[in-house]
C-alpha cells in the first residue's frame, strides 16, 4: 500500500518486541473503527439493561454497595473510585450521564482517546464500588476500552475522520492494540480450557449437560431436554479443544477463518442459553477487530504513467 495514509505514532517498543514484524505492523483503520463501534454499541445496551433499571438499589444514596465494599478503599489498597469522591446524593447521576454521553461519542467517532478513557474511568468506578454485580466480561471490556482509546479508532467511520469523501486511499494505524487485544482473547481461552481440562466432568463431556439443565446457568434448562445426551457431550469436547488450541488455530492461516467463526458461535450460544450476563457480547464486540472490513473501502485509482 504505497499511497496508504499512515496515522498515528508508533510508540518505543523494547528489543524483541522491535523487531518482530506481527507486533509493529499497521492494519486498515477500517478493523479498530469496527471494535470501537460495536464496544460503544454493547457498553450503551449494558448500561440501560443491566444498571439503570436497577439504578438506586445499586448506586442510590442508601445503597448497599456504599458500605458493603469499604475495606476495598482502605489505605494499603489500591482499589479506587469516582463514586466514592462525589457526594452520594447526585454522584451516581452524573457519573451515569459522563459515561452514557462518552459511549455516545466513542460511538460517533469524536475525540475516541478522551471519549474512550473516560469510559474506561466510568466503568472501572462501577466495577470498583460494586464487584458482586460483575463478572469476567466486565472486565474483558475494560481491556476493550484501553485498546479503543489508544488505537486511533476514529481515523475512518467517524466525525474525527482523517479521510474525506472523495479520498479512496487506505488509511492504516499502528496495530498493537490489536494484538494486545488478540493476545488476551488467546490466554483467556486458553486458561478456561486449562482449567476445564482438568475436571473429569469437562472431559468426560457431561459438564455442558448438566449446565444447561441448571436452573441457575441456564436460561432455558426446559429446551435441554430437547437435545440428546451425546450432542450436549460433543458440545463440551469441541469447547474444551477450541479453547486449548485458540492461541495455535487462530494464528495459522488455514484454520484461522475457522477457528474465529467457531468463537462466534461459541459467544451466540452462550448469550441466548447462559446466564454469563453480558461476557458473551463483549467477547463478540472483540471479533469485530477480525473482520476484513477494508474490502468495502472504495477502490483506489492508479495514477496514469508519465
Amino acid at each position: 500500500m504505497s499511497n496508504a495514509r499512515l496515522v498515528g505514532t508508533q510508540p518505543w517498543f523494547p528489543w524483541p518486541l522491535s523487531r518482530w514484524n506481527w507486533w509493529t505492523e499497521q492494519v486498515p483503520a477500517e478493523r479498530v473503527a469496527a471494535l470501537r463501534i460495536a464496544t460503544a454499541l454493547v457498553l450503551l445496551v449494558d448500561i440501560f439493561v443491566e444498571y439503570l433499571p436497577h439504578f438506586t438499589a445499586f448506586f442510590g444514596p442508601d445503597a448497599i454497595s456504599q458500605r458493603l465494599y469499604d475495606g476495598r478503599f482502605r489505605a494499603d489498597h489500591m482499589y479506587w473510585s469516582v463514586l466514592r469522591w462525589l457526594p452520594a446524593e447526585w454522584g451516581g447521576q452524573a457519573l451515569f450521564g459522563v459515561w452514557i454521553a462518552s459511549a455516545v461519542a466513542l460511538l460517533i467517532g469524536w475525540r475516541p482517546l478522551v471519549s474512550g478513557l473516560i469510559v474506561w474511568i466510568c466503568a472501572l468506578s462501577v466495577w470498583n464500588l460494586n464487584p458482586g454485580l460483575h463478572n469476567g466480561g466486565d472486565r474483558l471490556r475494560h481491556t476493550l476500552f484501553l485498546m479503543i482509546a489508544v488505537s486511533c479508532s476514529g481515523a475512518v467511520w467517524g466525525v474525527s475522520s482523517v479521510r474525506g469523501k472523495n479520498d479512496p486511499r487506505p488509511v492504516l494505524v499502528p496495530g498493537w492494540p490489536v494484538k494486545v487485544l488478540f493476545v488476551q482473547l488467546a490466554v483467556m481461552y486458553f486458561f478456561c480450557g486449562y482449567y476445564k481440562g482438568i475436571s473429569p466432568l469437562w472431559r468426560s463431556g457431561f459438564a455442558m449437560y448438566w449446565t444447561s439443565h441448571d436452573l441457575a446457568w441456564s436460561l432455558c434448562p426446559s429446551a435441554a431436554d430437547q437435545f440428546p445426551v451425546w450432542l450436549h457431550r460433543l458440545s463440551a469436547l469441541v469447547t474444551l479443544v477450541w479453547e486449548l488450541g485458540f492461541p495455535v488455530l487462530a494464528v495459522l492461516k488455514r484454520t484461522r477463518t475457522a477457528t474465529l467463526a467457531l468463537g462466534v458461535l461459541f459467544h451466540v450460544g452462550t448469550l441466548f442459553t447462559m446466564e454469563v450476563g453480558h461476557f458473551a457480547l463483549y467477547s463478540l464486540a472483540c471479533y469485530a477487530v477480525f473482520v476484513p472490513w477494508e474490502r468495502l473501502r472504495a477502490p483506489t485509482t492508479s495514477e496514469p504513467p508519465k
